[in-house]
């Protein structure tokens, strides 16, 4: 029996990593309000962003504004706070500055300062159904792929900035534990067991016999990574392999950013549009670029297996993807990990109802995700 562990954005931050999209989102502000200085113009633009010098404004240019106000720049010119920080001053002097925004990237600013996070991919996929149904939209289909695009680029740039963090020895040790028939899936239990070689009446003689509980430890273990950073590669074993679904920084030729949710009841409409354009961002098309697709499915289908679940959300925006392993006929098992806040409280709640979300049939998702007392925290 075999064990998959998908890896989320979570598994970064849980190593000190700043991989969320809105530190993202803040480092894009950085480097937009550090290209002020040499910019001898009235406009500052992208085409997500324009910023713009009103008539009648006492500067003459940016390169201006970056240099003579204090706000800014220290005496030695070195910015002094966030370029997030700069954009809100702008904002609250709206009879000096203009700040022109897309609507995809007025989207994401907007769910960053009403929820304190973003989406960037749903919200993309928002915006590409409102384009198709008739509403009277502002943009056009191929500006918001423009769009995606460049902030691929970017994200891309962002992430090779941040470093490499150091393994952690939990983390290691969650992933090649023996496996525990009591998180079988009750539809799963006799076929889990008989490829581990085991029965039900043997199974409490296991703390007794350690001969029979070696045959608990999974044969191969796979970490299904959705990052695209290298951080998965830091851990091993002669059992673990690796498979970056999504892609890795260093073949950013093959980085899949964009849509995944087919079981949308919009997805068919999508379809039904014969517009390519249309599927240029979806994801189940990016996976026929390399062998990662396949290499998990014949994973899959090789041995019963276990999912555990690190610092994942189980969003909709990979949702055709986890349906295909949650729903397949060898899960057994499906255990996350949920996080446990400082002051109280945790994310179990909201993970488990995202999960159920990657099912069309409850009753498996009854029955294949493990209860709350058997789960982990990471």
């Amino acid at each position: 029996m075999n064990r998959l562990v998908i890896i989320g954005n979570g598994f970064d931050m849980a190593h000190g990593l700043k991989t969320s999209y809105m530190d993202f989102i803040n480092w894009y502000w950085d480097r937009r309000v550090d290209a002020f200085v040499g910019n001898t113009s009235k406009v500052s633009e992208d085409c997500l962003c324009n910023l713009i010098f009103k008539d009648g404004s006492n500067l003459s240019c940016w390169n201006a504004l970056a240099f003579e106000n204090s706000y800014f720049r220290d005496f030695r010119g070195n910015r002094k706070c966030s370029g997030y920080e700069v954009i809100r001053e702008m904002q609250d002097n709206p009879d000096i500055f203009t700040i022109d925004c897309t609507p995809f990237f007025g989207t994401i600013i907007q769910s960053i300062e009403t929820r304190g996070w973003v989406d960037i991919e749903n919200d993309y996929y928002q915006l590409l159904k409102q384009c198709t149904q008739g509403e009277d939209c502002s943009y056009t289909v191929k500006e918001l792929n423009e769009q995606l695009a460049f902030l691929q680029d970017k994200l891309i740039e962002y992430l090779r900035s941040i470093g490499t963090p150091q393994p952690k020895e939990e983390l290691q040790k969650a992933m090649i534990p023996p496996l525990n028939p009591e998180d079988f899936s009750t539809e799963g239990r006799k076929k889990a067991l008989e490829d581990i070689g085991l029965d039900i009446k043997s199974i409490a003689e296991l703390r007794y016999n350690h001969e029979e509980r070696n045959k608990l430890f999974p044969g191969r273990v796979m970490l299904l990574s959705f990052n695209y950073t290298p951080t998965a590669n830091m851990y091993g074993n002669f059992n673990l392999e690796h498979n970056f679904i999504h892609g890795e920084l260093e073949h950013p030729e093959h980085i899949i950013f964009g849509y995944g949710d087919e079981l949308d009841k919009f997805y068919q409409d999508l379809l039904d549009k014969n517009d390519n354009e249309l599927l240029k961002n979806v994801k189940s098309v990016k996976y026929l670029e390399t062998r990662h697709y396949h290499e998990m499915l014949e994973f899959l289908m090789s041995a019963p297996f276990q999912v555990l679940i690190m610092g994942h959300s189980c969003g909709n925006s990979d949702r055709t993807l986890l349906n295909t392993v949650f729903e397949h006929g060898n899960c057994v098992s499906i255990k996350p990990f949920y996080h446990k806040w400082e002051g109280g409280g945790d994310n179990y709640l909201e993970l488990v109802q995202n999960i159920s979300r990657n099912f069309t049939n409850m009753r498996l998702f009854r029955d294949r995700v493990v209860n709350k007392e058997q789960y982990k925290t990471i």
